[in-house]
Order: structure tokens, then sequence, then C-alpha cells
């Protein structure tokens, strides 16, 4: 298979963990987990999250509190990979405080399109960090209720990969 790409830029294999036959795509898998656990509800709760019984997935994922925050949610916990690419702490921020040149800044940034339409929603695009070097990413943001009708949180996920131009 021939691909177009710019002479300026490489491709890099993307290795996988994962067994043969699962999906690759965090967005997906994360999605797919969501709705196993909310059968025929609207929302699952945050008590069903467990990370232990995703372990392919929380270290990409963190948590959003909405309850009290609706207008600017506030990080409430993440996975470790996550946690190791924020240049400053997380936990406790709010989503305003995270800018568009980081993977945490785009993949919030449809926060409020999610609450609004009480839904699922994933993104996939393209950032440039400060220094200028160009990310893919893929987030998803899902919705959380503790009562069962109303949203009290959002889980998210993303994940991304440089673009390393010679």
């Amino acid at each position: 298979m021939q691909e177009n790409l710019p002479e300026n830029v490489t491709r890099e294999e993307v290795k996988s963990e994962l067994p043969q036959g699962i999906e690759r795509r965090l967005v997906l898998r994360l999605l797919n987990h969501w709705r196993e656990i909310c059968g025929e509800r609207e929302f699952p709760s945050f008590a069903e999250i467990e990370p232990k019984d995703m372990p392919d997935m929380w270290h990409s994922c963190f948590v959003l509190e909405v309850v009290g925050h609706e207008n600017d949610p506030v990080f409430r916990a993440a996975g470790g990979e996550i946690l190791s690419i924020t240049p400053k702490p997380l936990i406790g921020t709010t989503v305003s405080a995270w800018r568009p040149e980081t993977l945490i800044g785009v993949a919030v940034s449809y926060t409020a399109d999610v609450i609004s339409k009480e839904a699922p929603i994933s993104q996939g695009g393209e950032f440039l960090k400060i220094d200028g070097t160009k990310v893919l990413y893929r987030s998803i943001l899902l919705p959380m209720s503790d009562d069962g009708n109303s949203i009290s949180g959002l889980l998210g996920a993303a994940n991304c990969r440089e673009v390393h131009e010679e």
C-alpha cells in the first residue's frame, strides 16, 4: 500500500499490546465499556467504574466533577499516563485552566456539549504544542450520574502521538 505522506513526515509503527481481535482505539474501547455498564439506563454511576476492571484504559482516563461546577468542571481523578503528560498538577484544577496546546486542553474543550446533549462525544484531530510540534489525538467524554437522572460528572479519556517532521 502506497501512502501519500509529505517527504518531511515519517511514519511510526504503532505497537499494540492488546490481544488480536480487540479494538485498538482507546475511545471505542471506553465507549463500549461505558455502554456495557449502562445497560438499559441512560447513564452509569461512578460507583460502577473500577480502574482495576479496565487496566488497558484507565492509564489514559480522567474524571471530571460537574455538580457544583456546571460551568467549569473540576478534575477529580486521572490515570498515570494522563498525569505524566500534564505540565502542572491536574487534580483539583478546572477545565478552563488548560490551554488548547495540551492534550488535556483539547480533550476537555467540548465538555459543555456533552453536558448539554447528555450524550457521549468523541473527538479527534490535531493540535500544535507550544513548541510547534504537531500532535494527533483522540478523546472521548462520557456522561455519568450518581442518581441515575442528572449528570454528576464526566468520564474522559485521551491519547495522542506526535508527528515529527524531518
